[in-house]
């Protein structure tokens, strides 16, 4: 006579039990720097974009107005790249998710953390944050 077994052991339950639960906790660090290495590579296209930007409003100015001071070829906000349609918009942080784009003028410190304002020679990322070489975002 033959039986028919129906449903799982006991014993089968939780090795599978065990099974996703290894699964699951590697998938999860996997994840989230997933997630990460989207948003630097989002920053790092966006920081190209708006210098490439700055470079063009630069070239452009110059050619077109020589002899100013070298600080008066640079755009004064980043707003004046979208109203001279260099840019059609100031895209979001990926970090910050807002448009709070640090920038640093020409005629600023190379190692200063704080800008006068008067130009935007560069643009760089306003989080605290580093990346996992450790490197922050701000220096990119």
């Amino acid at each position: 006579m033959q039986t028919t077994r129906r449903g799982m052991t006991l014993l089968e339950l939780i090795v599978c039990t065990v099974i996703i639960g290894i699964l699951s906790a590697t998938a999860l660090p996997v994840a989230k720097n997933f997630v990460r290495r989207q948003k630097e590579s989002l920053l790092r296209e966006n920081l190209k974009e708006m210098r490439k930007a700055i470079d063009r409003f630069y070239e452009k100015k110059s050619t077109a107005q020589p002899g100013l001071e070298d600080a008066q070829y640079y755009p004064v906000s980043l707003d004046e790249l979208v109203e001279q349609r260099y840019l059609r918009r100031i895209p979001p942080d990926p970090f910050t998710e807002k448009v709070d784009w640090q920038t640093r003028s020409s005629t600023d410190a190379a190692d200063s953390t704080i800008s006068n304002r008067l130009n935007v020679f560069d643009v760089y990322s306003a989080t605290t944050e580093t990346d996992l070489k450790g490197q922050p975002y701000a220096k990119w």
